[in-house]
């Protein structure tokens, strides 16, 4: 028999996500100003920031990276707000959608990763941050999925 999953449990997930998901918009927020002001970015301990994120890898379709970032952190903390739980099939497809673009984002963000490692061969604080963040909720959404449909 499969263990149950409680609401606690539920709640303390969607709540973690929501946690995650705003510290990954402020993040992305902040690399939005940057990119979008020219201001030149802040970088503790790597000094590569303004060489990834004044990269032509730093746009997709001509928009800032961290645009794409910051919708999709945006997202996925509306996707974690509780007034999904009142719908049983809107809470279903919320945990559906949220699992969707972590993982989309997580894919994205190793590629990121890869690029600055292998091509720029500059990190930036930031986005590294970015990438252990968007791991951690692909893992807080992968559990919710898991408990959902499994």
């Amino acid at each position: 028999m499969a263990p149950r999953v409680t609401t606690a449990q539920k709640d303390t997930l969607s709540s973690l996500q929501l946690v995650l998901a705003l510290a990954g918009a402020g993040v992305a927020g902040y690399l939005t100003w940057s990119k979008l002001s020219g201001e030149s970015v802040v970088c503790i301990g790597f000094r590569g920031c303004d060489v990834v994120n004044n990269s032509p890898y730093a746009e997709l379709l001509g928009i800032p990276v961290a645009v794409w970032g910051l919708g999709a952190y945006l997202v996925l903390a509306a996707l974690a707000l509780p007034l999904w739980g009142s719908h049983a099939f809107l809470q279903t497809w919320a945990v559906a959608f949220s699992f969707a673009i972590a993982l989309g984002g997580w894919l994205f963000s190793m590629y990121l990763t890869a690029i600055e490692a292998f091509v720029l061969h500059a990190w930036c604080t930031w986005c590294v941050t970015s990438a252990v963040l968007i791991t951690m909720l692909l893992m807080v959404c992968g559990v919710r999925f898991y408990q959902t449909f499994l």
